[in-house]
């Protein structure tokens, strides 16, 4: 019996439309505002968890929490300003961008702990400025 070769070595053509139509997007990669939901676990994994502090924290370990918290926050106003941006982009009504409060809130958190940590810097180099300083706080 003889066996033809031909079909064996016969291109077949009807992929070659594939090229020329869009692909659909991969629903396992993140896209839009997904993405930036992806971005946000990933810079919050990156910063990781703070360090524990003993009994006492000194000024260090208050800026230590100072640094840790400003990472965290920005990467969540971050986060928040692309989620409030995409809505606004996709959102038929007005919607205004109050992520500025968000920031400043923020700011302010941050230079609190670091007032602190300031504050205890000079408590750890001398132990009885707390009691001065208590005192003179006390007497206005």
């Amino acid at each position: 019996m003889k066996h033809d070769d031909t079909a064996a070595n016969r291109v077949h053509f009807s992929s070659a439309g594939a090229v020329r139509r869009p692909r659909p997007a991969d629903p396992a990669r993140p896209t839009g505002i997904q993405l930036n939901y992806a971005n946000l676990l990933d810079n919050l994994a990156e910063v990781g968890a703070p360090h524990l502090i003993g009994l006492r924290a000194s000024g260090a370990d208050i800026g230590e929490r100072a640094e840790h918290l400003r990472k965290v926050l920005d990467a969540v106003t971050s986060y928040v300003k692309a989620v409030v941006g995409d809505t606004r982009y996709h959102a038929a009504c007005t919607i205004h961008d109050e992520t500025g409060f968000l920031a400043n809130a923020a700011s302010d958190i941050v230079g609190a702990l670091r007032q602190a940590a300031n504050r205890q810097a000079e408590d750890d180099t001398d132990p009885a400025g707390w009691m001065r300083r208590y005192y003179a706080e006390t007497a206005r």
